[in-house]
């Protein structure tokens, strides 16, 4: 793309037109010692664009990037405390090596130069011996995981993991086997939502929180909810269901089985862009609403209310598939049957539906030129190797086949390190993951680690995991470091940059510089294309200064072109209008019916998944096995997200922890009345796989046969000290057994409350 055309095409949110080049810092704060910097959020996964104001060289301040439209100046309490994070007494930022028995807490600093080299000595040793597949490396997804994933594969090993497993999975594979991609929700747009506990309102999405609650308070939209707890998403909706436990899926199917019934179902739709649909009418012919009563709990005259409503409403409607997928071993059955919800209602590319994210190549074509940039990927030369992995994730004949190989399933770690199966495993690499407050099975994992020759630790603070290391190098916090340019696009083309707001407290290193330059010390760096973020990111633009130098300056760059949905002939004869070349995808019904390609192997929505069930007989189609997250105790307990902590990486964070420096467990009052518990008592949480113990608070606003806890406390590393001790950690008493398909943690689990 030339120039012309890139300053034709930018009039939107981030300009060029008074641009100059490596101008960094944006105007958005005034003052002689202060400047703007514009950049991105890591407090939790969200990623929001953000402004920092810098005052003498120190960030004083963060709020939303305003030119991002979505989200405008709003941060949350977490994306606030970025601050706070940056300047804390307790955060590491030398790097330490380990000077007593691993767990004990006792430490030597270390120069960069003698960290790294100590590291280096120790993998290259691991490999020599036994081969560069005895190292796993984990780390919580995002660019660190990229450069994490660039390093594993330049120094030989399969064994790369994110946190998928333990959160998102079964959305990332359940959904693309359905549609074969991951389509966007139109929030803003649609009439009628049902939502299965995908809390927006305490794990929070800015953008989408925003839309949601802007929804919820339109008199002329349906908000229903189906959660056991009165979350705060429920205390937001027209209609709360506090379904039972694990069977959102026997619901799902009850919805189904009325509309296919009925015939009330988008059978156009359904005919012409869907297979499968004999295979799914007999998988629900006997999930009648009656059925699904004994499950649920929910009435049979509701289920066929909802059912109805839904019909009426779509297809602006949204079934919710959330984002933390993690309820039941059928995770899998319940998001495939969300996806199949939604496609029966016909909602694909409509206006209040779902539709397809677009991105710059998209519009690209649409528009018949190259108006938009379109990134490279420096990354692509990194290959995973093709050695078998300990979990056996990507291999023919495995029950995890479906699982991608550079995020793996993080509960079959710990056994193999254990049992030294399928081979010996030696040394672990791991980048702000930690896994013993987020993963099934604490006190193995703790034995597990104790085994191993060497234990990295990539962390800003010395968090349990890090805790029983060999080396923990102090990685820069997110406003210390420059990262490389991220597609924001949706229903525009749009780009993201993270910025470096200031200089790293005492000389730490971000995730791009610390794993390229331990890879050049490993003598494994053939492979990179760059040396420094600089040239990173030039790959990237593909050399366009311009569209670096303005993320530089304003952190976030869209466009504004029309939005398009392929099957609202209005909204396509507007982007024509603007882009004539966009006519040649035009139908004599005014659609773009060409474009409504499916990434499955079929090539249409999959309402029956043949590839799966050619692999994993059984699992091509609903079923209702699976459900059960009692066990036989008489309570599950659940957990979830607070809005004011991120998973367990923020709980050290003064400004967080005096905010929220404990999370007890819910119980009903007329629960506890049968165990002669009291408000605020202290209990032993317990089952077959653990206990700990724990503080519970009454709420009415919870089923009396389930429990509920924010996830993230109960941390044992001393070097965490505002939090050290303080709070019940789930994975405790988690069963580390995965979910079929997705090897999915299951986060719901029953338990027995006994009074110490």
């Amino acid at each position: 793309m030339n120039r012309r055309s890139f300053l034709k095409t930018s009039a939107g949110v981030g300009t060029l037109a008074t641009l100059k080049l490596n101008a960094k810092s944006s105007e958005i704060f005034k003052g002689s010692n202060e400047k703007g910097v514009a950049s991105v959020c890591e407090m939790c996964s969200t990623r929001c664009p953000i402004e920092a104001k810098v005052v003498d060289g120190k960030c004083v301040f963060i709020q939303g990037n305003s030119k991002f439209s979505s989200n405008k100046t709003s941060v949350c309490a977490r994306g606030g405390a970025g601050v706070n994070q940056l300047y804390d007494d307790q955060r590491l930022v030398k790097p330490l090596i380990r000077d007593g028995k691993r767990g004990s807490g006792k430490w030597k600093e270390a120069s960069w130069d003698e960290a790294l080299d100590f590291c280096a000595k120790k993998l290259n040793e691991i490999k020599d011996k036994y081969g560069p597949q005895a190292v796993v490396f984990t780390s919580k997804s995002g660019e660190s995981h990229t450069q994490l994933v660039n390093l594993a594969c330049a120094y030989g090993s399969s064994n790369i993991y994110s946190h998928w497993s333990c959160c998102p999975i079964t959305e990332k594979i359940a959904v693309p086997h359905t549609f074969g991609s991951s389509p966007k929700r139109d929030f803003a747009n649609a009439k009628y939502i049902v939502n299965f506990g995908h809390n927006l309102f305490e794990g929070i999405v800015i953008s989408d929180t925003k839309k949601l609650a802007k929804f919820a308070n339109d008199k002329s939209t349906k908000l229903l909810v189906l959660e056991p707890r009165f979350s705060g998403v429920a205390a937001k909706a027209d209609e709360w269901l506090p379904i039972r436990p694990g069977t959102d899926l026997a619901f799902l199917m009850a919805l189904i089985h009325v509309w296919l019934r009925d015939g009330k179902y988008d059978k156009k739709f359904v005919e012409k862009y869907t297979v499968g649909l004999e295979e799914l009418k007999m998988a629900v012919k006997d999930s009648t609403p009656k059925w699904q009563e004994s499950h649920t709990g929910i009435s049979a005259d509701t289920v066929e209310r909802v059912a109805d409503e839904i019909y009426k409403a779509s297809p602006k409607v949204i079934i919710d598939w959330g984002h933390k997928t993690t309820t039941t071993r059928a995770e899998y059955q319940r998001t495939r049957a969300i996806c199949i919800a939604n496609a029966l209602m016909g909602n694909f590319e409509k206006e209040g539906g779902i539709y397809f994210g677009k991105n710059s190549k998209t519009f690209n074509t649409l528009c018949g030129e190259e108006l938009f940039p379109v990134l490279a990927n420096p990354n692509s030369v990194f290959k995973v190797p093709k050695t078998p992995r300990i979990d056996g994730c990507g291999e023919d004949g495995h029950r995890h086949k479906f699982i991608p190989r550079k995020h793996g399933v993080l509960m079959d770690i710990v056994p193999a390190i254990l049992s030294q199966k399928p081979y010996p495993v030696k040394g672990w690499v791991s980048t702000r993951f930690n896994y013993l407050i987020n993963v099934a099975g604490e006190v193995d994992a703790i034995k597990a680690i104790k085994e191993l020759d060497f234990v990295l630790a990539i962390d800003i603070y010395e968090s349990d995991f890090a805790h029983f290391a060999d080396v923990i190098l102090p990685v820069a916090t997110y406003l210390e470091r420059d990262e490389g340019i991220q597609d924001k696009s949706g229903t525009a083309p749009g780009f993201y940059m993270r910025n470096k707001v200031v200089e790293p407290v005492g000389g730490t290193m971000g995730g791009y510089e610390l794993f390229r330059e331990l890879a050049r010390r490993l003598n494994i760096d053939k492979d990179y294309s760059w040396n420094t973020v600089a040239e990173y990111r030039m790959q990237q633009a593909k050399g366009n200064a311009e569209l670096i130098a303005s993320l530089e300056k304003d952190g976030y760059v869209g466009w504004k072109v029309p939005k398009v949905y392929y099957r609202e002939p209005k909204f396509i004869s507007k982007f024509v209008e603007k882009y004539p070349n966009a006519s040649q995808f035009v139908d004599e019904n005014g659609n773009m019916s060409s474009l409504m390609k499916f990434k499955t192997p079929s090539g249409k929505i999959e309402l029956f998944c043949a590839q799966v069930e050619e692999a994993l007989p059984g699992e091509g189609c609903l079923h209702t096995k699976d459900m059960d997250c009692y066990d036989g105790y008489d309570l599950c307990l659940m957990s979830g997200k607070t809005p004011i902590h991120t998973n367990g990486h923020t709980q050290n964070i003064k400004v967080l922890n005096d905010m929220m420096s404990e999370a007890p467990i819910w119980i009903h009052p007329n629960t506890a009345k049968k165990q002669g518990l009291k408000d605020g008592q202290r209990v032993l949480v317990r089952n077959k796989f653990g206990e700990g113990r724990a503080k519970i608070m009454f709420t009415e606003g919870i089923r009396e046969d389930a429990l509920f806890v924010y996830h993230g406390f109960g941390h044992i590393s001393s070097g965490l000290k505002r939090t050290n001790g303080v709070g019940f950690n789930q994975s405790k008493i988690l069963n580390p057994a995965d979910g079929p398909v997705c090897g999915t943690m299951v986060t719901n689990v029953g338990v027995e409350l006994v009074k110490i």
